[in-house]
């Protein structure tokens, strides 16, 4: 799975702004990238200092239970959240006909994209990983997880932040926010109240388009930011669980959109982005038979 770096404080704003309420912002380096929380409210810090204590405990939760689940030939306990995690990823590799596949591990340390020691691997390499990938391998019970061969490896990197997101904004609505924002690096951004985001463009130039958001969240999968190039190819990082190599693109993004009435919205965008960038045909086949409350808005 992607490594998250644990935590380095870059900035808390504290703005007073009439009525009683405060204006909080705070960023930190977490989950590889730079998180950033802003909230308006009588209760502003309470909800972001709460909500960065919640991130730290679900990366925590993340690594211990997946080093559980990789170790263990039998069914082991993991925390409730990262069973939710899981079974949700696992609904969607099903309704995704494995586009979307959090055991795509082994394959994506084959590529080197976990310690980026990139290489493009041999046939029989990649036709030797293909056994340790696929969703099938992968075992939920009653709060308990696991895999069915040792070598199947769990990557979380396509629906973590996502799941991050809906614990934040949960906490927020405790707390009574109704103005904020919540920013996992950009990739994915719920709105409190309305706000523009800007979606950017795989090339560097400039924005695709300008989204208003309300009290919704917005998911963006590329191929633009991590990647490597080896014998004038470029690789990017997202993984096609079928072929267990990256997805064929080159400066190309799916962006997805998800009301905020759906329960863990973000959760499920961070999945939809992704499996999107694989398969984009097959997700706009769900969100129409689905009827969620979701769809894709640039593609590039």
């Amino acid at each position: 799975m992607k490594k998250f770096f644990t935590a380095m404080i870059f900035l808390t704003t504290i703005l007073l702004t009439g009525c009683g309420n405060l204006t909080v912002e705070r960023s930190e380096n977490l989950m590889g990238t730079v998180i950033t929380l802003k909230a308006t409210g009588a209760n502003a810090q309470v909800a972001v200092d709460e909500s960065f204590l919640a991130i730290d405990a679900l990366i925590k939760n993340i690594f211990a239970d997946v080093k559980k689940i990789e170790a263990s030939d039998d069914f082991v306990e993991v925390s409730p959240d990262v069973y939710k995690i899981l079974e949700t990823s696992q609904k969607f590799s099903e309704l995704t006909n494995g586009a979307f596949d959090v055991t795509c591990g082994a394959a994506i340390e084959l590529w080197g994209f976990r310690n980026k020691n990139f290489r493009v691997p041999t046939d029989d390499e990649l036709a030797d990983v293909k056994n340790f990938v696929g969703y099938e391998h992968l075992q939920l019970r009653d709060g308990k997880i696991r895999v069915d061969k040792r070598g199947v490896k769990i990557n979380l990197g396509g629906v973590a932040k996502g799941y991050g997101v809906d614990i934040v904004r949960k906490i927020f609505a405790a707390h009574g926010i109704s103005d904020g924002l919540i920013d996992f690096g950009t990739s994915t951004i719920f709105a409190f109240g309305v706000k523009k985001i800007g979606i950017k463009n795989p090339t560097g130039k400039n924005f695709l388009s300008v989204v208003e958001l309300k009290n919704s969240v917005l998911s963006t999968s590329g191929d633009y930011e991590k990647f490597f190039v080896a014998n004038g190819r470029r690789y990017c990082h997202i993984i096609d669980p079928k072929s267990c190599a990256p997805v064929d693109a080159e400066n190309f993004s799916v962006t997805v959109v998800v009301d905020g009435s759906e329960e863990l919205c973000a959760t499920v965008a961070d999945i939809l982005s992704t499996a999107a960038f694989v398969d984009r045909e097959r997700v706009e086949k769900i969100l129409s038979s689905c009827k969620l409350p979701a769809k894709i808005i640039r593609t590039q």
